[in-house]
């Protein structure tokens, strides 16, 4: 009798998904082809049932790295694979939300990073981790160092803090900082809202950042066949994302 992919039993099937589809680093969606990327996305070609089987590991069992990026860009990112898609997303990496008007002790949430975490919340219904990085220009010009206001520190993370928990579904909040950036009475007032401190120092976070990326991402609009006559334009990934959507 002949055996074929879909008759091997489903346990057996989702360990070959992990092996082809996970990566240990945070996936960059925008980044530039990387030849030794671990992902093996042409298995997204073979058929709707492996589409959908495999779609729904790639995007619940990866992190995706929206760091950085405009609201345009995140739009774009959630729009192309679909909201079936954006629904598995399990864990997100963003820059730490930008806020405003600080030295006048008017907190208030920039545009850019409330429509991102508008985005994420409206889409990303099933989230459970939530990854940003509070940087150096950020503690220092934000007044967040030890020559800051306590009250300026209380009045940012506790908006932060309201604006990430309005995500439903959000189980943990992970912040990183760098080993000699924030004071104790910072970290102190990120722990109060139970957030998870994760320390590092600055060449790790440089090679965390220097290692991501997300490389020939295909799937097919229809997930029965692929029509291999377009390359990936950095510049215009509409088809890019159409192919790994719904």
């Amino acid at each position: 009798m002949s055996v074929n992919f879909l008759s091997l039993p489903s346990e057996l099937r989702n360990k070959i998904y992990e092996e082809v589809l996970m990566d240990q680093e945070p996936i960059d969606p925008w980044a530039l082809p990387y030849p030794f990327q671990p992902l093996t996305m042409e298995l997204l070609r073979v058929n709707k049932t492996i589409h959908r089987e495999a779609s729904s590991l790639l995007y619940a069992q990866n992190r995706f790295d929206l760091t950085v990026h405009s609201p345009e860009l995140v739009d774009s990112f959630l729009d192309k694979i679909g909201r079936n898609n954006a629904s598995h997303i399990r864990h997100i990496c963003i820059s730490f939300p930008e806020v405003r008007y600080l030295d006048l002790h008017d907190v208030t949430l920039a545009d850019d990073s409330d429509h991102i975490l508008a985005k994420i919340q409206t889409d990303c219904i099933n989230l459970r981790t939530l990854t940003t990085s509070l940087d150096s220009i950020y503690v220092t010009e934000g007044g967040l160092d030890e020559t800051g206001s306590p009250s300026i520190v209380v009045e940012t993370f506790a908006l932060v803090d309201s604006r990430l928990r309005a995500i439903p579904s959000l189980q943990e909040i992970i912040v990183e900082v760098y080993e000699k950036d924030a004071s104790a009475y910072v970290r102190r007032e990120m722990e109060s809202h139970g957030w998870t401190i994760s320390v590092k120092e600055n060449e790790e976070l440089e090679e965390w950042y220097s290692d991501r990326s997300f490389s020939d991402m295909h799937g097919d609009d229809d997930h029965s066949s692929y029509d291999g006559g377009d390359d990936y334009d950095i510049d215009n990934d509409s088809d890019f994302w159409r192919r790994a959507g719904d």
